[in-house]
């Protein structure tokens, strides 16, 4: 589809800033701030109509802002829109080095990031939502296993100090809480689990994350959800950078020759899952104990010994998604080895 129009939102929680231009290179960026509920979205389709574009034939980019975007979203695609929810660190990334931040500049960059990836342009799918309560429930979990950490803290601390009497009388009386606590994670992973079952395109996903050896529930669904069910990449690669495993050389000309390093830009939630997957296989998988303990008595740094094998575990998902299959050793291992 041809748009006549790039329409570029940047959204907060009570207020959307908006830029639209023409399709067209130079063509000058015009501004305009909302509000962000059903009011502010019928003024804004009055708005588009006074700059001469028809709603239907808008390319209309925003940021996943997690909760923010969902009634603007729906309300658009009720009106013919097609709406493109990019990953907000994607759009960051492009940008380069920035200068200054405001919701109207990040409106506008958003603007020419669609004007410029247009042939990146993807449409939300009704389909989207399961995965959005998925991510609404993950979100949930990981509070309440931040509560519990907060709580048995202080009583480990005690405990490791030898304060066994005080550290008992903190156990007691959280005892009930923290019962409620760990029977509401379970019940949160149930209801997880019931979703991806009742979608197909979810529930074979998963199995395939799930096949491969050391990959476990959290990362699964982590990677469900940061991937959009696999369709926000292209490659593994681009899903290692995202993810902040994939190492990159440093050097210049015949001097500089820094250490090879993954970029501190990661989604740390991805990142710290697929450290556990790495240590998991390193206790339970014999290849990749084997191959950790060889590289370490080669003298290879511990760490980036362990990076690679979190490395070798996503790009041996990706494969395996991309492929359609569950993981054979004899199949995928070694072509991603």
């Amino acid at each position: 589809m041809q748009y006549t129009h790039i329409f570029g939102i940047d959204i907060a929680k009570k207020t959307i800033d908006v830029a639209l231009c023409q399709n067209k290179a130079n063509d000058p960026i015009i501004t305009h701030k909302f509000t962000n509920n059903t009011k502010g979205y019928q003024t804004l389709l009055a708005w588009i109509k006074k700059h001469g574009a028809q709603i239907d034939q808008l390319l209309i980019c925003l940021e996943n802002t997690g909760i923010y975007h969902r009634n603007l979203v729906k309300f658009l695609q009720k009106h013919q829109a097609f709406v493109w929810v990019e990953n907000a660190a994607t759009i960051k990334w492009s940008g380069g080095l920035q200068r200054g931040k405001t919701d109207k500049k990040d409106a506008q960059r958003i603007c020419l990031y669609a004007f410029r990836n247009q042939d990146k342009a993807r449409t939300f799918s009704a389909k989207d939502e399961e995965l959005e309560q998925i991510a609404d429930l993950k979100t949930q979990r990981e509070g309440l296993i931040q509560a519990r950490v907060s709580l048995e803290a202080p009583i480990k601390e005690k405990r490791e100090a030898g304060l066994e009497k005080e550290a008992s009388m903190l156990e007691e009386v959280s005892k009930r809480t923290l019962a409620s606590i760990e029977e509401d994670i379970k019940g949160i992973e149930a209801k997880i689990k019931t979703i991806i079952e009742e979608q197909e395109p979810l529930l074979i996903t998963y199995q395939i994350i799930r096949s491969v050896p050391g990959v476990g529930f959290v990362t699964a669904v982590n990677l469900l959800v940061y991937t959009n069910n696999f369709k926000q990449f292209n490659n593994a690669k681009q899903l290692a950078s995202y993810a902040g495993v994939a190492p990159f050389e440093y050097s210049s000309g015949s001097s500089i020759r820094g250490k090879t390093k993954v970029h501190s830009m990661a989604n740390k939630t991805l990142k710290t899952s697929l450290h556990m997957c790495a240590l998991s296989s390193i206790r339970n998988n014999a290849t990749m104990k084997e191959y950790y303990q060889r590289k370490v008595k080669q003298g290879k740094n511990k760490m980036c010994v362990i990076n690679a094998i979190r490395n070798k575990l996503l790009i041996t998902v990706f494969a395996c998604v991309r492929d359609g299959k569950v993981y054979e050793y004899n199949h995928v291992y070694k072509q991603v080895a």
